[in-house]
């Protein structure tokens, strides 16, 4: 789960289910915008008004605007405390924002997953289970559009998908100040229950990094800055684990960018490829109908 938006903890839920809560979330246009807002002379990571700046400017963005967000890392099964590398994943976000009157805002999210085999980097069309020996195919994985709400506390709690007691909880903040540097920490937990499965849990733990002058910066909208994931979870439903003990981890970093050519090289190659249309023009994609698909 990015963002706590898109990625519903890991996929704990089939696909098609999935599709079937964002149908009924209402498209939001992408529009232009741009709200007046003061800054403060000094940033205080104590204030809940300064965390939610913070929030806008490192993650998303000031005004009214589409931005990428891209990410890549390995994902690891771990078992008594022995970890195995399981696969690379390769993720680009892609978000239009728009803000509204009482100074909440709302953020239209696609996600792609691209898996490579770790040690080559190839695209894997085939993955097998080194715990169980089970082989499955693999192909890009799209999730979204879909649009969410924020507040100065982060996302709005999206508890509706069909077929599933979600309980969510998130927490933005606290943020760190070292010189110009600034770091803001960003968690989600969920825990998923779902008849005839196991009990899924998810912890994502995000950092986001920036310069302090760039967030009080009236002319940047949106601060250049990087982030860093780690996800504990529960296994997903579809490796069939059965009663093994133990969680998948997932250690990812990336960056955000506005154009398409600014994302990770490998990653782009990969959306050219398998996504012309989404690498020619996401934001038309964005406004589009949720991506049907089925695992």
């Amino acid at each position: 789960m990015i963002f706590g938006e898109v990625d519903i903890v890991g996929e704990p839920m089939k696909r098609r289910t999935l599709i079937a809560g964002m149908a009924g979330l209402a498209a939001t246009p992408i529009i232009g915008r741009s709200p007046a807002a003061a800054l403060p002379e000094v940033l205080d990571p104590t204030d809940r008004a300064h965390l939610g700046l913070l929030q806008k400017k490192l993650i998303y963005s000031t005004d009214d605007r589409p931005l990428i967000w891209w990410i890549r890392g390995n994902k690891y099964g771990s078992i008594n405390g022995a970890l195995t590398p399981l696969w690379t994943l390769n993720v680009v976000l892609f978000k239009a924002v728009s803000h509204n009157e009482d100074g909440t805002f709302d953020v239209k999210s696609m996600e792609i997953v691209y898996k490579t085999n770790v040690e080559t980097d190839e695209p894997l069309s085939k993955w097998r289970n080194p715990y169980n020996g089970e082989v499955y195919d693999e192909e890009p994985l799209i999730m979204g559009p879909l649009s969410r709400g924020f507040t100065n506390e982060g996302p709005v709690s999206q508890s509706e998908l069909p077929g599933a007691s979600i309980q969510r909880q998130g927490h933005l903040g606290p943020a760190e100040i070292a010189g110009d540097d600034v770091w803001l920490i960003s968690d989600a937990n969920v825990v998923v229950d779902r008849e005839g499965q196991r009990r899924f849990r998810a912890n994502d733990l995000s950092t986001y990094h920036g310069k302090v002058s760039n967030v009080l910066n009236p002319d940047l909208p949106s601060a250049p800055s990087t982030m860093t994931v780690h996800i504990i979870q529960s296994w997903h439903p579809w490796m069939n684990m059965g009663d093994r003990e133990g969680t998948l981890v997932t250690r990812i970093s990336g960056a955000k960018c506005f154009t398409i050519e600014d994302i990770h090289p490998r990653i782009l190659t990969m959306v050219k490829e398998h996504h012309p249309k989404i690498a020619k023009d996401f934001v038309a994609r964005l406004n589009g109908p949720p991506e049907n698909f089925d695992r």
